[in-house]
């Protein structure tokens, strides 16, 4: 008889534990995704109704797209626009959250936003602001299983110039931590760079893009707009490219642009050495080092093999 009581009193403690309500605090964890009314680029590129969130336990968010400073700023001369850059400060912010009140750390403009939350459930966030250049909207929860999604060795990702202040950027990134970096135009450092990464922000990355779904991708996304820019990402598995997804003015999917998005100004959020194009290197892609925009004649391809021979010599 003893027994029994004590398992139905196990019982009972486990019941009660299952119907315990979410707090909010419980209910805003995870990855938070504006629900799309319109599909169009310049919505998109404005970061309206593709903006996203992930909370975290600890009080740190991150914004999807990340912050970056309201005007630019000049490396050189101020007379050449090519040389000038928006301040880049990552992704991760804090947040609180109180009754029905939502505060977001912008560490740009270093104040907090402040957003009247009309509905949280464990699927759905509503949140309002009457602040001018604040976004509020509806936003659903979405969860990602990526753990039959293969891995990468390394990444490559490539932008292109528009004729707007598109960030020029050739970038390679592999699973030891390794960055090379050749920054053209609107970019801090122009040039050729080397740096490098923790295991942790490189497997952040990797996931980023696991969540998108990667080899499942198309190969190919194009906006149907003109004079913007275009991304090249090549994935790498045992030195073999084994896919390439070119994205025009921002048309793949939500997670797709997410995950690349940050990656064109990483170089602001890293410890930049600056490299020297070695001469075998130099001749063998016939480049002539006295040309401060050997970067900007590069082509997607070229970028790439030119990142990859480079490599071998780190």
């Amino acid at each position: 008889m003893k027994h029994t009581l004590l398992f139905l009193f196990a019982i009972l403690l486990v019941s009660c534990q299952e119907e315990k309500p979410l707090t909010p605090q419980n209910m805003i964890l995870g990855n938070w995704s504006a629900v799309d009314t319109t599909t169009s680029f310049y919505s998109k590129i404005s970061f309206g109704d593709s903006r996203g969130f992930e909370f975290f336990p600890d009080s740190i968010f991150e914004d999807k797209y990340g912050f970056f400073s309201d005007r630019f700023y000049y490396n050189d001369s101020v007379n050449d626009p090519y040389n000038r850059y928006l301040r880049y400060f990552g992704t991760a912010s804090k947040y609180a959250l109180s009754k029905d009140s939502l505060r977001l750390f912008n560490p740009a403009t270093q104040k907090w936003s402040l957003y009247k939350v009309e509905k949280l459930t464990p699927d759905t966030l509503i949140i309002i602001t009457n602040v001018k250049d604040e976004r509020g909207g509806t936003f659903i929860k979405r969860t990602y299983n990526t753990d039959t999604i293969p891995d990468f060795d390394a990444i490559y990702f490539y932008s292109s110039p528009c004729f707007g202040s598109c960030p020029v950027v050739s970038l390679l990134i592999k699973n030891n931590g390794d960055v090379l970096y050749n920054g053209g135009y609107f970019v801090k450092n122009k040039g050729l760079y080397k740096s490098k990464i923790s295991k942790e922000v490189f497997n952040r990355i990797q996931e980023k893009f696991k969540r998108a779904d990667y080899m499942n991708l198309e190969d190919g996304y194009s906006a149907k707009v003109t004079d913007v820019s275009s991304v090249d990402i090549y994935f790498i598995k045992d030195n073999k490219v084994v896919k390439t997804i070119e994205d025009y003015g921002a048309d793949g999917p939500n997670e797709l642009v997410w995950a690349y998005f940050p990656l064109e100004l990483i170089e602001q959020q890293l410890d930049m050495k600056k490299l020297e194009i070695p001469d075998d290197i130099a001749k063998e892609f016939k480049l002539n080092t006295n040309n401060q925009d050997v970067m900007f004649y590069m082509n997607t391809r070229m970028g790439f093999d030119f990142l990859s021979r480079l490599s071998e010599n780190l």
